[in-house]
């Protein structure tokens, strides 16, 4: 016999899987569902060389399913790399305002963050929100690789089990980004954000880092 609490879960992997619901949002309003994935199965990421493809692409670092989720493990050292680099999925978009929501567990991680990129050939980086076990903090960024440059817009202090799973939305609305960590709120704004975004995901260091339930939407101003 099944526990509740396991009955539950399969119900609401199942409901999410055939009917995400627009999430109750701050500053955005949600529009046109973009993606929505489980992350339950290896069928979750798309081929990253297959060209013309939709869906979230594994990148940098190995990603893999593990227990009903996303699992990453950080790129080790290379010549190309000396330090390595985190682990990286994203979604090749074409978007201005965005809503997405999701679930993480940081697991074993000392880091993660939900990214987007601009339209650069090759996509510079535009902003994110990082989460550790003691802090989250929303950051401006610009360039890419060697050339990355980075602004804490604003932190707070705040204990996050790493052994728990946690929900998250993310609105990003002109020079507006509000983040929303369980019942954590924080929000700043910049003009870098109201660029249009090329490419949406998550990372993670380390190893044992597990995103599921993610959805992503195209999203306009409330009015």
């Amino acid at each position: 016999m099944k526990s509740p609490l396991l009955a539950l879960a399969l119900v609401s992997s199942l409901a999410f899987a055939a009917d995400p619901v627009p999430p109750a949002t701050q500053t955005c309003q949600p529009d046109k569902l973009i993606a929505a994935e489980a992350f339950d199965k290896p069928e979750s990421f798309t081929k990253q060389k297959q060209p013309g493809t939709d869906g979230w692409r594994g990148g940098i670092g190995t990603w893999s399913i593990k227990d009903g989720a996303a699992y990453a493990v950080q790129e080790g050292p290379s010549e190309k790399r000396p330090n390595g680099h985190e682990a990286v999925c994203e979604h090749i978009v074409d978007l201005g305002d965005y809503v997405l929501t999701g679930e993480f567990k940081l697991g074993p991680s000392p880091q993660i963050g939900f990214v987007c990129r601009d339209t650069n050939q090759p996509n510079h980086h535009q902003g994110r929100v990082v989460i550790t076990p003691t802090a989250i903090w929303i950051q401006k960024m610009s360039g890419i690789s060697k050339e990355t440059r980075r602004e804490e817009l604003k932190k707070i202090e705040v204990q996050i089990d790493p052994n728990t799973w946690h929900r998250i939305t993310i609105e990003i609305c002109g020079d507006r980004f509000f983040a929303k960590i369980n019942d954590h709120i924080l929000e700043a704004s910049h003009e870098r954000f109201k660029e249009r975004k090329g490419r949406i995901g998550f990372v993670a260091r380390a190893e044992g880092a597990q995103f599921r339930n993610l959805s992503l939407w195209s999203a306009k101003p409330k009015s």
